[in-house]
């Protein structure tokens, strides 16, 4: 196994391809009567780019000056609202409850009294 190991190394030559090169040309325009104006509109734009730029950090710094752990919530947590949802849920509850109680009650009762006159007219 050792000696078929170099022969089998050597049958296994990696293939060559030669790599071709593209050589582009590079591209220039140049005029040589705007070279002071337009380095100085890039030199402006480049200052206005960076006023901008200062001024979007100072907003996010205020904005971000309150986060706590990455959330921006309100200083206390406000139970009223929840309250007020819970309290309306359980009234509804309460009611839909007491009338299925009631609307059972009523007809059982209803039911004891049709019976109740059925023994009656039938007894005399």
């Amino acid at each position: 196994m050792a000696s078929s190991l170099p022969s089998f190394c050597s049958l296994n030559k990696p293939f060559y391809r030669p790599k071709a090169h593209k050589y582009y040309s590079q591209v220039r325009s140049q005029s040589f009567m705007d070279e002071g104006k337009s380095a100085n509109i890039v030199d402006a734009n480049l200052r206005i780019l960076r006023d901008r730029i200062e001024e979007v950090k100072k907003k996010e710094r205020l904005n971000t000056c309150n986060l706590q752990n990455g959330w921006n919530y309100q200083a206390g947590h406000d139970n009223k609202h929840k309250r007020s949802a819970i309290l309306s849920e359980s009234i509804r509850l309460i009611g839909t409850v007491s009338g299925a109680v009631g609307l059972v009650f009523f007809t059982g009762s209803f039911l004891i009294f049709l019976a109740s006159i059925l023994v009656h007219l039938s007894s005399s």
